[in-house]
């Protein structure tokens, strides 16, 4: 702590720079918002002399005071033969039309926006825009073949200006939307020709004797039962949490650096790792110094930013901003509660990262990949629409935030359905991320690796030469991530619902084949055994019949965290009335050929992949992180809220049952059983077995299984899950404890050559 006291460039990141950027920043505001003042958009109406019979739409150099009461626009009003001449004329070639006048002048920036009315508006009918359907519908009984379609060419314009009427009849709006400037004074114009043409509608129905309140037989008054407290939480809850986020982790991260990488250029982490303190104890008391630096940063750059804004707020017309004061103390409290966990989880990234630097600016290089990964959590909660609900809770940071801004907003009943979730997912990452930093420091590798140049042949001859039977964990994560990159986008390619089974068996295959692909092809050239790699071995015929047998009654449970998971987040209407034609397909297609492409095909695919490659890999870093990694990367392959929860926990399972076995064949069987159920489930509910009665029932949503089946199912379930747990085979489990022993015995080593 005293190191990083002393340090200047930390206490300038961290005290200086948050009390003298914000009043900074006030300051240029308050500075810029002098030379930014809205100035008059220029308006210039041509054909001001085909206007004798309609509503007034001038009045001087203003539009009139009914159609407008923007006085921030200045008109100038031209007449047509002012600026076009007859084609029969002579210079007719040499002159611009009226139109392309216009059309210069809006280009050139002499005005914003041009209005170009037309010869033929000066006629008795409402031509053109001024028409509503009504009068459109008249025109066309009476057979007018002059009448125009309603149409905005302004709207409809792919060049940069609208130039080209739709008719001879059509008002002609042209602007840049180059410019800021005629983009706004396009939208305060339209709004003009709006109530212009209101007006003429109402001269029209009153000359036929018809009331004009007809055609608004009611108004409706706008509430907002918000107080301006209220309205003032909604907009800092958005705000504060992501500028104290983000500072959090900035904070965190520069001492991290000093901490690590400094002490490696200093030459004094060697004499630190040689005291007595276990590495354990260096790791947290590092942790520790590095947690305290980012509450501080945090919370001096939102205690500057509070107080700059309370002051610039109301001095700078920001539009809506302005009327927002300081945000409600009380409430806000709870934000520095939530930091407290936020702050150490970054505290743990970033000190984790910062090991593996071995100098002080290699460590500023990876400061923007934990940005990355991270401000994507961060901004999920400032966008519109996104609420606390069970998807989430799950997302570490995002859940936090969310649960944060519901207890600012005062929705205490929401916050506390999610706050275990929120906490569970928080504290997990927290000790994961922990963990990391510790087995940063345990590994002799990473504190003190090379830094000698990286050459991309000699890495390919590495790692033909030296390919071991099984995959290592870099090539399980490489793999796992090289998997979900690809799902993300396959599933573009995707776009329609197919409505026969060749649509279905491409929608099915194309995913599978993006898993399996990648888990086969590294297996392949990373590995001297493809067939270890993928962990596929031969087992005992009951361990393969007792899988049968668990993917049977597991089933009735699985159906059951579907069911309590689509109560919680339920599918859209949309999704609903998008998923009806494919189960229709599903439904009316032979059930053989369902089974092969919605059971077998995923069973296969995906279970080579998870269970296979990337368990097998992440093995050798411990059994537990193999099984939830693989179970975790596996649900989100999914891609679906509603059937991601529900695969992960059955992906939990079945990881188990493959440490046990040490093969897919047993996880394979489960997968393909589970699936097989879900998808014949319904031909099964509407067979005349009569055994099916005494495990199914109709409900509203469906077949379901009766309660006393599923007690049953689950005792049955227990049974096989404790069969396998007294399996005794040949498993990746004795290869990490080896590769475990040699770590500690190469660690043992460097520290009696230091000592």
């Amino acid at each position: 702590m005293r190191d990083q006291f002393r340090d200047r460039r930390t206490m300038f990141t961290i005290a200086v720079l948050p009390l003298v950027l914000y009043p900074l920043l006030g300051m240029v505001m308050m500075q810029v918002a002098q030379f930014s003042q809205q100035r008059p958009a220029s308006v210039c109406v041509i054909g001001v002399e085909h206007l004798d019979h309609a509503p007034p739409l001038l009045e001087g150099d203003q539009f009139a005071k009914g159609l407008s009461d923007d006085q921030a626009m200045q008109v100038d009003e031209y007449r047509w033969d002012e600026l076009s001449r007859n084609d029969s004329s002579a210079e007719a070639s040499d002159s611009m039309t009226a139109g392309e006048q216009a059309n210069q002048w809006v280009k050139s920036g002499r005005y914003d926006v041009a209005l170009v009315i037309p010869p033929h508006f000066q006629r008795d009918e409402l031509p053109g825009d001024a028409q509503i359907t009504d009068l459109q519908n008249e025109n066309k009984a009476s057979g007018d073949p002059s009448d125009p379609p309603n149409t905005s060419t302004a709207d409809n314009a792919h060049a940069d200006l609208a130039v080209t009427p739709a008719t001879a009849n059509d008002v002609q709006l042209i602007f840049h939307m180059g410019r800021d400037s005629s983009a706004m004074a396009k939208g305060r114009v339209q709004s003009v020709l709006s109530a212009w043409r209101s007006q003429w509608v109402i001269k029209r129905i009153e000359s036929n004797g018809i009331d004009p309140k007809s055609l608004a037989p009611f108004n409706w008054s706008p509430t907002d039962v918000a107080s301006q407290r209220n309205r003032e939480a909604a907009f800092w809850s958005k705000v504060l949490p992501f500028i104290m986020l983000i500072w959090a982790m900035t904070g965190a991260f520069y001492p991290a650096i000093d901490l690590v990488a400094g002490e490696k250029e200093r030459g004094t982490l060697e004499t630190l790792l040689c005291s007595p303190a276990l590495r354990s104890e260096i790791v947290w008391g590092k942790m520790s110094a590095v947690f305290t630096f980012s509450m501080l940063t945090a919370l001096l750059n939102a205690v500057s930013m509070l107080v700059t804004s309370s002051l610039v707020l109301t001095q700078v017309d920001l539009g809506p901003l302005s009327s927002m004061g300081s945000p409600p103390l009380i409430p806000m409290l709870w934000l520095l509660v939530a930091l407290v966990p936020l702050s150490a989880l970054f505290s743990a990234l970033a000190l984790a990262v910062a090991a593996m630097a071995n100098s002080s600016k290699e460590g500023q290089y990876y400061l923007m990949p934990l940005m990355m990964v991270t401000l994507p959590l961060v901004m999920l909660p400032i966008l519109p629409g996104t609420t606390l609900n069970v998807g989430t809770s799950l997302v570490p940071v995002t859940g936090m935030f969310l649960l944060v801004r519901s207890l600012i907003e005062g929705q205490y009943g929401v916050a506390m359905m999610y706050l275990p979730v929120v906490l569970t997912v928080t504290l997990l990452c927290l000790l994961g991320a922990a963990r990391w930093a510790q087995h940063q420091f345990q590994s002799e590798s990473v504190l003190f690796g090379a830094g000698d140049r990286w050459e991309f042949r000699l890495w390919l001859k590495h790692l033909w030469r030296d390919r071991k039977a099984w995959p290592t964990p870099a090539q399980a994560y490489l793999c796992g991530a090289l998997i979900l990159i690809a799902l993300f986008f396959a599933r573009f390619l995707i776009s329609e619902i197919p409505t026969g089974l060749a649509g279905l068996a491409k929608m099915i295959l194309l995913p599978q084949m993006v898993i399996l692909i990648p888990a086969v092809l590294m297996a392949c050239f990373l590995t001297r055994s493809p067939r270890e790699a993928l962990r596929i071995r031969k087992t005992h015929w009951s361990v393969l019949a007792m899988a049968v047998l668990l993917g049977l009654t597991l089933h009735p449970t699985y159906l059951m965290i579907s069911s309590f998971v689509q109560q919680m987040s339920p599918p859209t209407p949309e999704m609903l009335e998008l998923m009806l034609p494919l189960s229709t397909l599903v439904s009316e297609s032979p059930w053989w050929m369902i089974v092969l492409l919605m059971a077998l095909l995923p069973a296969v695919c995906e279970e080579l992949a998870f269970r296979g490659f990337v368990f097998g890999g992440l093995v050798r870093q411990g059994t537990l992180r193999a099984i939830v990694l693989s179970a975790f990367m596996f649900g989100i392959s999914h891609g679906v809220l509603q059937q991601s929860i529900p695969a992960f926990v059955i992906g939990l399972l079945i990881g188990w049952v493959s440490l046990r076995t040490g093969s897919i064949l047993p996880c394979l069987l489960i997968h393909l059983t589970n699936n097989s159920m879900s998808t014949m489930l319904q031909r099964i509910a509407e067979s005349d077995w009569p055994i099916v009665n005494l495990f199914l029932h109709s409900s509203a949503t469906g077949p379901a299984y009766n309660p006393l089946w599923t007690l049953v199912s689950m005792g049955l379930a227990a049974t096989c899950l404790l069969y396998f747990g007294n399996v005794q085979s040949v498993s990746d489990e004795a290869d990490s404890s080896d590769q475990e022993e040699a770590d500690a015995t190469a660690l043992d080593a460097a520290g009696l050559a230091s000592a």
